[in-house]
């Protein structure tokens, strides 16, 4: 009998360094190590890691950073060309500012290594020290879209953005023209630990989330683009699926981040810190190190309030690198008590009419 197969990613950061300061990043930003990664052991390890695994998962490997542009363009296509003769079937992609010149060569990257996809970041204030900064990065995006690639814009949850009426955000993406958003809460890691006034309460996140619902049902504004949080969301009351996006609590199991010095670590937003072995290990003692499996032990324990919240079967616990404020967790519960209260009426097309407004034309 053949174990169902499993999936697995690895965030391969190219670089501890990035062009850009920003003040949440969970990366020490341009004041990171100004190092690459080493291109043979890092195909040395995939090579061990296929070895390794029998029922081999489907795998998926991102380059990350830092900003991976960074990194020697050569050396992440020679790591591509010679992983990929291990790994055939792995997917490919990339997290990248888009605060930079894109060359043909990078161009041509993007365009066959990553499949025409690409992921970047985006806040409204901290991301651009400058105007210039801002119209380099809308003008990338344009580029981009013009060559038919597909765009996740990544949001990054500051107290910025939550200062933002959500419909707002959600009319700027939709003018920027991406495909595909998805909303990332800041954790304490990296460069954020010395910025806490740019996090948001959790409270003040938990509304704006349920407000943010009540603006794509009023303005139909589920249509617009891919919303990746939100849909993990409507999922687990459309589908029954809970386990989608951050709500997992096995992504210490499934995921492995190569940080640029060639230690490994889970989460990529611990990895500079929460490191648990290195490139060199024998790929057995590193899927047995103690310190990995505290790691999963933590993921999976969660906080023993969750069991008297009454959204619990929906939400599972979230993500478990959010901290808790006293008996305020991270989670959007108040939108999931109101989908729960409203699930008779969630049948197909439950996000609301195609109502025109002035947003919506």
């Amino acid at each position: 009998m053949t174990a169902p197969k499993q999936h697995m990613m690895v965030y391969l950061k190219t670089t501890e360094t990035c062009n850009l300061n920003c003040d949440h990043c969970f990366t020490n930003g341009k004041f990171g190590r100004k190092i690459y990664f080493d291109v043979d052991r890092t195909i040395d390890w995939f090579k061990r890691f296929s070895e390794a695994m029998p029922n081999k998962p489907d795998l998926h490997v991102e380059f990350h950073g830092g900003e991976p542009f960074l990194a020697p363009l050569e050396n992440m296509q020679r790591a591509y060309d010679e992983i990929s003769k291990y790994w055939p079937e792995a997917s490919w992609g990339i997290t990248t500012n888009l605060v930079h010149k894109l060359t043909p060569e990078k161009l041509e990257f993007i365009d066959t290594v990553l499949g025409k996809r690409i992921g970047t970041s985006w806040d409204p204030k901290i991301r651009f020290d400058n105007i210039n900064q801002r119209i380099l990065f809308e003008e990338n995006v344009k580029l981009l879209l013009s060559r038919g690639v597909t765009i996740k814009l990544f949001v990054s949850l500051t107290r910025d953005v939550v200062k933002m009426k959500p419909i707002e955000l959600l009319m700027y993406v939709k003018s920027l023209g991406v495909q595909e958003m998805d909303i990332e809460r800041v954790t304490k890691n990296g460069h954020a630990t010395r910025n806490l006034h740019i996090f948001p309460s959790n409270k003040e996140m938990d509304q704006w989330f349920l407000q943010m619902h009540k603006d794509m049902v009023e303005y139909n504004a589920r249509e617009w683009f891919d919303n990746g949080f939100m849909e993990n969301i409507y999922t687990k009351f459309e589908s029954g699926f809970t386990k989608a996006g951050t709500w997992c609590r096995d992504c210490e199991q499934k995921l492995f981040t190569i940080n640029a010095d060639g230690t490994i670590a889970g989460c990529p937003n611990s990895a500079p810190e929460d490191h648990y072995g290195t490139i060199d290990m024998p790929i057995y003692d590193l899927l047995f190190s103690p310190k990995r499996i505290e790691i999963i032990a933590c993921e999976t324990a969660g906080n023993s309030l969750c069991l008297e919240c009454p959204v619990y079967k929906y939400c599972g616990g979230d993500c478990h690198q959010l901290e808790w404020e006293g008996t305020q967790c991270a989670s959007p519960r108040s939108l999931m008590m109101h989908l729960d209260n409203q699930k008779e009426i969630l049948n197909g097309d439950f996000i609301g009419s195609s109502k025109k407004t002035e947003y919506s034309r």
